[in-house]
């Protein structure tokens, strides 16, 4: 290799120009090709491989099993993986558990004696809920909207009634006894010397008026007619807010005998006040079954019934008001049924009508807001006593002023009556008014 880098190359372009300048060309020619030959000639031989040379083709079903196993493996060192991390998990909450059933206070032995002077506290928090439960299967004897219907229809009827001269309207009952004996509502029957019933499968019946008590708003008439299908008798104590009832009645007239009406029941016990006809007074308070079931006049007298086709009130109003809908009254079966049954056998009920209307406490006494000059006082003058039959009267005079009642500020009638709402007949209140310059007080005795 030195030898050849070192020997010199022929000067190519001045043999041309020689060539070409002398017109020697053949010779020229020659000459070169043997210079070209010699310089052949002495260049090094270059090594010779004489090894196998290795050809790579490509296999398509070879690529696609090395791929495989390269997910193979891949897959392999995933499980792997996978299951540390699940063991390292299970033993870091096994740890935890451990550890918390040895020093969570919630686990440790509440008979144990504290070690040391350490006194470990425990505060243990119970908390009560009510829950009710109604079974509403075969055995359980709740019944659907359509069963009750059927089982109840027959033992209601309507009613229409005359004062003499002409058909005065109708109204709703229902049978109490198989012997014919119907439960309904006073005022539907008050005052009329005709009384008619007419059964859920269209018989006909003169009914007489056996009793009634405006009072409480019931009345029971009587049909000659034997084996009728007197209603079950249930428990209005029973009942829940928001149990499902149904009224089944006539409404408006007989052409919708027989109509059903379905709701719940929106209040147990409610107090309602009973104005008189100016509606300035009360005349009484009547203890009632508050509903949504919407009823309409004609189905005052009609049963009210729970879900298991029992007779729990018998509808007697609702609030007349093109504001109002929805707020239906009824009088209490527990209440009710015991003046029926005594007005059945023609005994006594004067006792039990207390168990449905209550009399309001009466004070006796007239008067006008007034204010005190001396003290910025306000109260009631009082300017009349009602009757001498009420306490008031041999306690207070004619232009006492009353200003406190149990203690409690009365600045006008209205916030006096509100007080005497919340009393009944036969309690006493105290009185605190205003006489001559000075203040007095005086136990008094509410009347009916």
């Amino acid at each position: 290799m030195e030898d050849f880098e070192k020997k010199e190359k022929p000067n190519i372009d001045e043999q041309e120009n020689a060539v070409f300048s002398n017109g020697e060309a053949e010779n020229t020619a020659e000459r070169q090709v043997e210079a070209i030959s010699e310089a052949v000639e002495e260049m090094p031989s270059l090594p010779v491989n004489d090894e196998p040379r290795t050809v790579y083709r490509w296999n398509y079903d070879e690529s696609l099993a090395a791929e495989k196993e390269k997910k193979k493996k891949r897959s392999g060192k995933g499980a792997v993986i996978y299951a540390a991390v699940i063991s390292v998990a299970f033993i870091l909450c096994f740890a935890a558990l451990v550890f918390t059933l040895l020093f969570d206070p919630y686990f440790v032995d509440k008979n144990a004696e504290p070690s040391g002077d350490t006194l470990t506290e425990t505060v243990v928090r119970v908390e009560e809920r009510v829950v009710y439960i109604r079974e509403a299967d075969s055995e359980s004897g709740v019944l659907t909207t359509q069963e009750i219907y059927d089982k109840c229809l027959p033992s209601t009827v309507s009613l229409i009634v005359s004062n003499g001269t002409q058909t005065s309207g109708t109204g709703s009952g229902f049978f109490v006894t198989s012997d014919g004996y119907i439960a309904t509502a006073n005022h539907v029957v008050e005052g009329m010397s005709s009384v008619k019933v007419i059964m859920s499968n269209g018989e006909m019946h003169e009914a007489k008026i056996i009793d009634g008590n405006e009072y409480t708003d019931i009345a029971v008439i009587k049909i000659d007619r034997k084996n009728c299908p007197a209603i079950k008798i249930g428990s209005s104590d029973s009942l829940l807010v928001g149990d499902d009832v149904v009224a089944i009645g006539t409404p408006a007239s007989t052409d919708f005998a027989g109509s059903m009406a379905k709701g719940c029941v929106s209040y147990k016990n409610r107090m309602l006040k009973i104005y008189n006809e100016s509606g300035t007074a009360v005349e009484k308070k009547m203890r009632l079954i508050q509903t949504d079931a919407l009823v309409n006049p004609g189905n005052s007298g009609c049963p009210l019934i729970n879900d298991r086709g029992e007779f729990v009130g018998i509808v007697t109003m609702k609030l007349n008001s093109t504001y109002y809908e929805g707020m239906c009254f009824a009088l209490p079966s527990d209440a009710a049924m015991p003046i029926v049954n005594a007005m059945i056998k023609g005994e006594s009920y004067e006792a039990l009508l207390g168990e449905i209307s209550v009399k309001p406490a009466v004070l006796g006494i007239s008067g006008e807001n007034v204010k005190i000059t001396e003290g910025e006082i306000y109260g009631i003058k009082i300017s009349a006593f009602s009757s001498n039959k009420y306490d008031a009267s041999s306690k207070l005079q004619k232009g006492d002023v009353i200003t406190k009642m149990d203690g409690i500020a009365v600045a006008s009638i209205t916030e006096m009556r509100l007080l005497l709402d919340k009393k009944l007949p036969g309690e006493s209140v105290e009185l605190t008014f205003y006489r001559d310059g000075q203040y007095m007080t005086a136990s008094v005795t509410l009347g009916s």
